[in-house]
């Protein structure tokens, strides 16, 4: 229950008061970033439970005598972190993306997704070892729909990051099947009755919301296809789901608008888009998930393999597991098997530049998406080769800032606006009164740069502190 107590200054603040609540943690002195563009200078934050109790000065937060109180001067808080594009039956290698046959015969693709399956808590360790609480795994295997989020990783009794997941994608596009146990990735959309059907799938497996994989349509299938994505939309929101849709191109976002996209899970990467594009989004009050450096980072891994060389991993804090670092170390290995273009370094170089391109397009639509109004909420397509699960957070946050939107900004697209994403906002993203205690600590101010996410000393999920370098990796 909550309660409003009057304080001597005249001042009110807000309790939020857990049933039989014991003992209380009290993180004290902290300048706290609410997720909501506010801060708090030299603040405390009371936690019973799994609930933040109490937020506001020392004498508004009174530790009780039984409370556990942390000195947190000099730090700062933040709620976790909440990436909200993530594929749990990708590793962030190319064994986790078979599409070509010479990756076949380096990798065992159906052991990998059974290990997945029964052990995703190789990416949970790395998400919570960067701050991430919450994730939205926007398209896989259907096993991804049937993960707990709340089992806890191993000895340590820290929960699990909070997971929501979409399941297989619709497509029309012809692809690899990437087939494990017998399941498939993707649904087909070649009739009316089978893209009905891949809805009903979906709404039956549990997914929280139906993805299109809505590529470039042929030009002579356009209108047919676009009428199709027309009925899937209506039938998820007939069934309750949300549609989210990958469409990079400008003309097929605004097709994905028109059938009620709720969420853009890439940028706009071929044209700078316009004020039918941003009238369409702010229409529907879309979320728009930019997941800025997974094509550069597809770039960097085919040039590596090419080159023969290992390519540098980005984790300051060491949270990517040693079997993910163990297979990316492996790519001189794959060079010669792989494709001739991959080798040509001519095609390596130009396949790099034409990358620094698309980014520089995606961050001045970034620019002015953000300008208009429309909800952003941060997202790396994790999974990717070399699109890390974990830290690959922190540099997608910094093209974020580079692109020029405020750190404070970024802060607030990287949490309250990712709880949104994931229709979690109700208790999680902000920290308020009443909601779970997710919540990083860091040593530098996010204020400044956020770069600062990347000194995180301590993640709390669910009211329950660790250090980071208290999660054990996979060995």
């Amino acid at each position: 229950m909550t309660c409003l107590q009057s304080l001597p200054a005249g001042l009110l603040v807000l309790f939020f008061m857990t049933p039989d609540a014991g003992a209380a943690d009290v993180l004290r002195g902290a300048t706290i970033h609410d997720g909501n563009g506010g801060t708090l200078e030299n603040a405390s934050i009371r936690v019973e439970g799994e609930r933040i109790a109490c937020i506001g000065s020392s004498a508004q937060c009174l530790a009780l005598p039984d409370d556990k109180v942390y000195d947190m001067s000099g730090r700062f808080i933040a709620p976790g972190l909440v990436d909200a594009h993530v594929h749990f039956s990708q590793t962030g290698w190319l064994d986790g993306r078979p599409h070509w046959p010479f990756v076949k015969k380096f990798y065992d693709y159906q052991q990998l997704q059974t290990d997945l399956s029964r052990n995703p808590d190789r990416w949970h360790r790395a998400y919570l070892c960067s701050g991430i609480t919450a994730v939205f795994d926007v398209g896989g295997l259907p096993w991804t729909t049937s993960m707990a989020a709340t089992d806890t990783i191993g000895d340590t009794k820290l929960p699990r990051a909070h997971v929501r997941a979409a399941g297989p994608l619709i497509t029309h596009a012809r692809v690899p099947d990437l087939v494990a146990n017998g399941k498939n990735t993707f649904l087909q959309m070649s009739s009316d009755e089978q893209a009905l059907a891949g809805v009903a799938k979906l709404v039956e497996s549990g997914s929280d919301a139906v993805k299109v994989w809505y590529l470039d349509p042929p030009a002579d299938q356009r209108e047919e296809l676009d009428r199709r994505l027309m009925q899937i939309g209506e039938a998820a929101r007939e069934r309750g789901l949300q549609l989210i849709v990958h469409a990079t191109e400008l003309r097929n976002a605004k097709v994905a608008l028109r059938a009620g996209a709720a969420a853009l899970v890439h940028s706009v990467d071929d044209a700078v888009v316009d004020r039918e594009f941003i009238a369409l989004a702010q229409s529907n009050n879309v979320i728009y998930m930019p997941t800025l450096l997974v094509g550069a980072n597809w770039s960097r891994a085919t040039a590596a393999v090419g080159l023969g060389l290992v390519p540098p991993v980005d984790d300051p804090n060491g949270c990517v597991d040693p079997i993910t670092r163990k297979v990316v170390e492996q790519a001189p290995a794959l060079r010669d098997a792989a494709p001739e273009s991959w080798r040509d370094v001519a095609s390596v170089f130009e396949n790099l530049e034409r990358s620094g391109m698309d980014l520089s397009v995606m961050q001045r639509n970034l620019v002015r998406i953000h300008e208009a109004g429309i909800t952003i909420a941060t997202a790396t397509d994790a999974g990717n080769p070399l699109t890390l699960h974990g830290p690959s957070i922190h540099a997608e946050m910094e093209a974020m800032q580079a692109a020029g939107i405020p750190p404070e900004e970024v802060i607030v697209m990287s949490t309250r606006n990712g709880a949104r994403a994931i229709g979690m906002i109700d208790d999680i993203g902000t920290l308020v009164p009443g909601k779970i205690a997710d919540l990083v600590i860091l040593e530098q101010d996010p204020a400044d740069s956020v770069e600062a996410f990347r000194s995180i000393t301590h993640v709390m999920r669910a009211g329950i502190l660790k250090n980071i370098r208290e999660i054990p990796k996979n060995q």
